[in-house]
């Protein structure tokens, strides 16, 4: 048995596996609640998990279908009601398929369901590479020990033909839905920026106003723990504002303001949320940052804001800024919650000296 003869039921398989994966931002990008979400996401991964089983098996019926990489992808994108649903689903469709290795499949499926709980753990936070997926493939292959459930023979005839067969499917599998699954769960987020109507912005900044910000941010914020992806949330205030006001007047305050709000808008992306929050300070919420990413983001905002030149009537004035910046722990705090660290974190910045930067503990 080699992969060459087997190409027609592994790429029929795999067309399922991939209309399954499409079909992952569409509906996480639907107008739901987070149950009615969850169900449909649930709906699609248990699809995937029992499609590819009706087109691979081998010819001693054991079957090596690349469902179970639904399974193992399951908790990291979906969560608990995904990997629940996908889980029984593919253990009834192994039921309902039945042939001489029944047992052994419903058990690769629950050894998949262990594993897709501990990938979960290991990428939590974090963007899901090649090489993970890759790694996918391989973990999906332990359910292989499954086979010796069967009788000494026609294990080791498994272990000699399916198993490197099996191996290359999962991998290939692995690495094609779960680089789908990650390209769209990347676009879930900024998704919600496009989503902002016209005449939403600062008169002052140009920047988003305050009520978008109060509207998306939460949205943003949901999107990316239900992606499993991290936020970082940062308020950024002009220090010694209120003296250039009271040197120069309201419209040289208002000049101020525009530049460090281009200053800042210059240096992060268009996928990341850059508000207004009132006087003189800026709000951002950065999709898929991490603590150490956020950190040297806000770090080179500051670096920015000081060394741009700044000109009001022909002198220049040197400016900075304090920095409060907030890593939400995953799926544990309300968007209202992290950005009150956010905001205890910029005041104990301003409170210790200028152009200071301070994380919230």
């Amino acid at each position: 048995m080699d992969m060459l003869s087997l190409a027609p039921e592994f790429l029929q398989g795999l067309g399922a596996a991939v209309v399954a994966a499409l079909l992952y931002e569409r509906v996480v990008g639907l107008s739901l609640t987070s149950v009615q979400r969850h169900l449909l996401v649930s709906v699609l991964f248990s699809l995937g998990a029992i499609g590819p089983a009706f087109f691979s098996a081998s010819s001693s019926g054991i079957s090596f279908d690349i469902g179970n990489v639904f399974v193992v992808l399951a908790m990291t994108y979906g969560g608990w009601i995904a990997l629940t649903a996908s889980t029984a689903v593919a253990v009834l469709g192994r039921l309902w398929l039945g042939g001489t290795a029944v047992t052994s499949g419903v058990l690769s499926v629950l050894i998949c369901s262990v594993v897709s709980v501990a990938f979960a753990q290991m990428v939590k936070g974090r963007r899901v590479s090649m090489p993970a997926l890759a790694g996918v493939g391989l973990l999906t292959s332990v359910a292989l020990i499954s086979v010796f459930l069967l009788p000494r023979e026609i294990a080791m005839k498994v272990l000699g033909e399916v198993a490197p067969v099996a191996i290359v499917a999962n991998v290939i599998a692995a690495v094609v839905v779960g680089r789908i699954l990650e390209l769209q769960r990347s676009h879930v987020g900024p998704q919600r920026l496009k989503e902002a109507p016209l005449g939403t912005t600062d008169t002052a900044t140009g920047l988003l106003n305050r009520r978008v910000f109060d509207k998306l941010g939460p949205e943003l914020a949901a999107a990316m723990n239900w992606a499993g992806q991290p936020y970082s949330m940062a308020l950024i205030d002009i220090d010694a504002f209120d003296q250039v006001v009271e040197a120069h007047g309201h419209a040289a305050g208002e000049q101020t303001l525009r530049h460090v709000a281009s200053v800042v808008q210059s240096a992060v992306r268009q996928t990341d949320m850059v508000a207004s929050f009132g006087g003189q300070a800026i709000a951002l919420v950065l999709p898929a940052y991490d603590a150490e990413r956020a950190l040297g983001l806000a770090e080179r905002i500051q670096k920015a804001v000081a060394e741009t030149p700044f000109h009001l009537d022909g002198i220049e004035i040197e400016l900075t800024v304090s920095v409060g910046l907030h890593t939400p722990l995953p799926r544990k705090e309300s968007f209202w919650i992290a950005l009150g660290q956010a905001d205890t974190a910029l005041n104990r910045a301003k409170s210790t000296g200028r152009n200071r930067l301070e994380v919230a503990v």
